[in-house]
């Protein structure tokens, strides 16, 4: 039997040419020399075994996802890898393992990145392995096992009691009033409220649709997904709405919160900082910030017994995510769960 022996990729492999009482040495050879062109086309066709993370990174990764993210995703997580992946980028994409990999999410935890953080870089670097394997620049993938550091710190959030609610609102200034009423009873996230066009709210001002929301200057489709949702505006914070409408252009088009450029929306770093967090200062709410706003939504709205689900519709996401995520149940409601828990088993 005629066999060609060859190696490929340090691997040793063969070829059967065919029966040696059927095939001369000639005729075995021209069939060696069709197989090696193929083993060369192959070759030729095949990613950079030597390919470097960094050259994968920006040659591979960050064009394909580009094209799917939205604006502010790419913003984000374009920056959290370039900048925090740097250390492998000189590195070849097949020496890098497990051992490697877990080894650098410890030494991020331990330089106290917050505990989303590092495990967003799990994400990101089982996303980029995925994706070797899959287009053949890796042979396995070493991010499959990869966990969160128990170092990894958990940042302590925090949503506002009944008490400190109205306080906050009275602190604040006509424009910052509408927006904490927005947030906080109507549990609309900061970028679709700066996002709101004259068109967008009913006449009446008891609903608005969100169908677009304003991010570092950028219109873009709403978070969650890109079709519309309607949200619906409770009777006071109606009233102060329609309130504020009678101050907004009359053209469809028109922002509803304005910057000091009248054809541009304000930008929620602006408002917060400039205009609603030195007044709010003073009374200790400093800290209460659009996120805490989100989960003051929550919160108070569980407390209140509304329906998980309906609360989630009208913030635009999951149940799950309503309630792990913004829920947070005061002191002394916990106070009182466990009272009434131990009251029930243990005798007076």
């Amino acid at each position: 039997m005629w066999v060609w022996l060859y190696r490929e990729d340090g691997s040793r492999k063969y070829v059967t040419l065919g029966p040696s009482h059927k095939m001369t040495k000639a005729q075995a050879e021209k069939k060696r020399d069709e197989a090696l062109a193929e083993v060369h086309a192959r070759q030729d066709s095949s990613p950079d075994p030597d390919m470097t993370f960094g050259q994968f990174l920006d040659g591979v990764v960050l064009p394909f996802y580009r094209s799917k993210w939205k604006r502010s995703t790419a913003s984000t997580s374009e920056s959290r890898m370039t900048h925090h992946l740097a250390e492998f980028s000189k590195t070849q994409l097949k020496a890098i393992t497990l051992k490697t990999l877990q080894a650098f999410l410890g030494r991020k935890a331990a330089s106290e990145l917050s505990r989303s953080t590092v495990a967003h870089l799990r994400w990101d670097l089982r996303a980029i392995f995925k994706l070797a394997v899959a287009e053949g620049y890796a042979q396995r993938d070493p991010s499959v096992s990869l966990y969160i550091p128990k170092e990894a710190v958990t940042e302590p959030t925090r949503a506002m009691t009944e008490k400190e609610v109205e306080p906050y609102i009275n602190a604040l200034n006509m424009r910052e009033r509408v927006l904490a009423h927005l947030a906080i009873f109507a549990g609309m996230r900061p970028g679709e409220i700066l996002g709101l066009q004259r068109q967008h709210v009913s006449g009446d001002c008891t609903a608005v649709t969100i169908a677009q929301r304003l991010y570092r200057g950028d219109i873009d489709t709403p978070k969650t997904n890109s079709s519309r949702r309607i949200v619906a505006i409770p009777p006071k914070t109606a009233t102060l709405f329609r309130e504020w409408m009678e101050l907004v252009e009359e053209q469809e088009d028109a922002w509803v919160f304005v910057s000091e450029n009248p054809k541009k929306p304000v930008w929620r770093d602006n408002v917060w900082y400039r205009h609603m967090q030195p007044k709010l200062k003073p009374l200790g709410l400093g800290w209460a910030n659009f996120q805490a706003l989100r989960r003051t939504h929550a919160s108070l709205g569980h407390k209140a017994g509304i329906d998980p689900k309906v609360s989630a519709d009208q913030r635009g996401h999951g149940i799950g995510v309503a309630l792990d995520v913004y829920t947070k149940a005061a002191l002394s409601t916990r106070a009182e769960a466990a009272k009434q828990l131990e009251e029930s088993i243990l005798a007076a």
